[in-house]
């Protein structure tokens, strides 16, 4: 034993003499060797850690009474909330800094006279990274002793997330599950527990297929509940990773709840993550776990595909794959953006013969969250080290297949459109902006389907909105940059539509396209009186014309300027029909809106 690790174990005694000691003289060499009963040092350092979690609730702020609110969910003895209202997290008091402090001082030395002992290394790991000291808990992680290897492994992958390290994290714990037992591994890969019924079942069926099915369904699983692709790594798989590792941590230790560690709270700690802050109360009625409140955190929301997503996912509409916050299985925020909103972006397909070129606009959404105008502090949206980086976006196509993602971005600016050409198949389409520095980012998800087009088969593609021209655009390349970044205008506003046709120009023949325009929400009193002949049904806009067919084969562009200076709030439909003689009429329609002045 070093001088070093000597004197720290003495200081150990000298506070707490229930540590015992004994000095024996070696036969053959003149030294003298300290024993200890480790037992003894480890009995210690638990209730050094249980007298930390007693300590520091006399610091948590207080909520006077009750807030009235029922439980939105009861997991075991918890009631739990989806929301947390206008709760934020405030800083930490400086009194509960101490008593950490201190704390980790003692789990320091006695890991020093105990360096295999695993719980030790989870406190550690553990009360550094609450403390925000993820490089100290990465480097305690490392230095695991003789400590099991995959929990070594495990730790060092939660302190790698919690460096927004995510492909990092990754590695450690694919290495982790790969050490680990198979009955732990099984129950840390299959996550049941953050999935809705049909997504359940899916997990059950893969599971009694065989591995390699499995293993599909959970690559496939990830891919989707991944944010954002234009952040490297997938940090919402890597969090569920986390999550287990501090479920392992606390499981065999005390918390502020003052209870035993049961499968509620590891429940709990699975689907919605550790604690971001807490509360106490001091209305007895309030809650049954003595009287202390686990906050989550206030931007959480549910990044996991649903079962029906799973099972068809180049069916799901953008609102199957909109990170939820209605009733969810279980909440995330990422770090890197936790206000991540909905984007009601432009998608068109252009198929192209046996490819196809998939246009999206993109824009950052506003803030309307809850907090968006509170008079407080808003910390998880502070730049930190994301001052200063770029604004970014892109166009994203998963192959369902499993080979390599294709994309498209750009930096610097978080409002355009982009386009990329990929063969015709089955994707998830993601179309993706981001502001590191807002800490805001926008998001639109769908499946989307292109089948290869004979040549000689007219294929009429998606309609795209866009601001009107002064001088008609040639190729669709040209058009883009005019593109509306939503499917709404004002009312009198001039735009103007784009659309391809290919697989002409086999033969000679005569085009007639027809555009019509008509309004597919109305009032109910409306309604009522078209049905009674009361008023008159509302006849829809509509415009035709002739021209004769492309001399040669290739993709075919028109544009249209349209003015509809009359059209009221309310929503609409463009239907273009293209018909040529001896071939089916192929029909493309876009739904708009035209939303009142303010």
């Amino acid at each position: 034993m070093s001088a070093r690790g000597l004197g720290t174990l003495l200081v150990i005694c000298a506070i707490y003499p229930q540590v015992t000691m004994a000095q024996i003289v070696a036969p053959e060499i003149d030294t003298v060797v300290a024993v200890v009963d480790s037992s003894g040092v480890l009995r210690v350092a638990r209730a050094a850690q249980a007298r930390f979690e007693r300590q520091r609730i006399r610091y948590f702020p207080l909520t006077l009474g009750s807030t009235g609110r029922t439980c939105d969910e009861r997991i075991g003895r918890f009631c739990s909330w989806y929301d947390e209202g206008d709760w934020y997290p405030r800083p930490e008091v400086a009194e509960i800094g101490e008593l950490r402090e201190e704390l980790l001082a003692l789990l320091d030395s006695v890991q020093v006279v105990l360096p295999g002992d695993e719980w030790l290394l989870g406190q550690r790991v553990w009360y550094l990274s609450e403390d925000g000291r993820w490089e100290e808990a990465l480097r305690a992680a490392r230095s695991c002793g003789s400590a099991e290897p995959w929990w070594c492994t495990a730790l060092e992958g939660f302190s790698l997330h919690g460096l927004e390290k995510y492909v990092e994290a990754d590695r450690s714990f694919s290495v982790a599950l790969e050490l680990m037992d198979t009955e732990r591994a099984r129950r840390w890969r299959v996550p049941h527990w953050i999935m809705d019924g049909d997504g359940q079942d899916v997990l059950e069926e893969a599971e009694d297929t065989s591995s390699d099915f499995l293993d599909n369904v959970l690559e496939r699983l990830w891919l989707f509940a991944d944010p954002l692709y234009l952040v490297e790594g997938n940090d919402r798989k890597t969090s569920h990773y986390a999550r287990w590792t501090v479920a392992t941590i606390r499981e065999e230790a005390r918390n502020p709840y003052r209870i035993s560690w049961g499968k509620d709270l590891e429940e709990l700690t699975i689907r919605h993550g550790w604690e971001l802050g807490w509360d106490r109360t001091s209305d007895p009625g309030f809650t049954n776990v003595e009287h202390v409140i686990g906050h989550k955190h206030p931007e959480g929301r549910d990044y996991m595909p649903s079962g029906a997503v799973l099972s068809t996912p180049s069916l799901a509409e953008p609102e199957d794959l909109r990170a939820d916050l209605e009733r969810p299985r279980s909440l995330y925020a990422p770090s890197y953006a936790p206000i991540l909103l909905p984007m009601e972006g432009q998608v068109a397909l252009f198929p192209r013969g046996n490819r196809v070129v998939v246009v999206g606009t993109h824009f950052l959404p506003d803030d309307t969250t809850r907090h968006a105008d509170h008079n407080h502090p808003v910390p998880w949206l502070n730049p930190g080290t994301q001052a200063g980086m770029l604004d970014r976006a892109g166009i994203f196509i998963v192959p369902l297949d499993g080979t390599r993602i294709e994309s498209a971005q750009t930096m610097g600016y978080t409002e355009g459109v982009l386009s990329l050409e990929a063969p015709a198949g089955s994707y998830l389409l993601s179309t993706e902006t981001w502001s590191p520095e807002q800490r805001r980012a926008g998001r639109l998800r769908m499946g989307i389907e292109s089948h290869p087009v004979p040549e000689d088969v007219a294929s009429l593609s998606d309609i795209l909105m866009l601001k009107s021209f002064s001088e008609e655009p040639e190729v669709l390349e040209a058009a883009l940059p005019q593109a509306l970044r939503q499917t709404e205008i004002l009312p009198g506003q001039t735009f103007a539509i784009a659309w391809e046709v290919s697989g002409l120009g086999f033969r000679s023949e005569t085009l007639l396209f027809e555009v019509s325009v008509s309004q597919t929400s109305q009032g109910v009193l409306r309604q009522i009186a078209e049905f009674l002949r009361i008023t008159k049904r509302t006849q829809p806009l509509r415009i035709s014309w002739e021209e004769p067919g492309p001399p040669s084969p290739g993709p075919v562009f028109r544009y249209l300027n349209l003015d509809l200076p009359n059209l009221k709030a309310g929503k609409y439909e463009i239907r273009l029909v293209l018909r040529t003689a001896g071939r089916t009429d192929a029909v493309s329609t876009r739904v708009f809106s035209v939303q009142e002045r303010h």
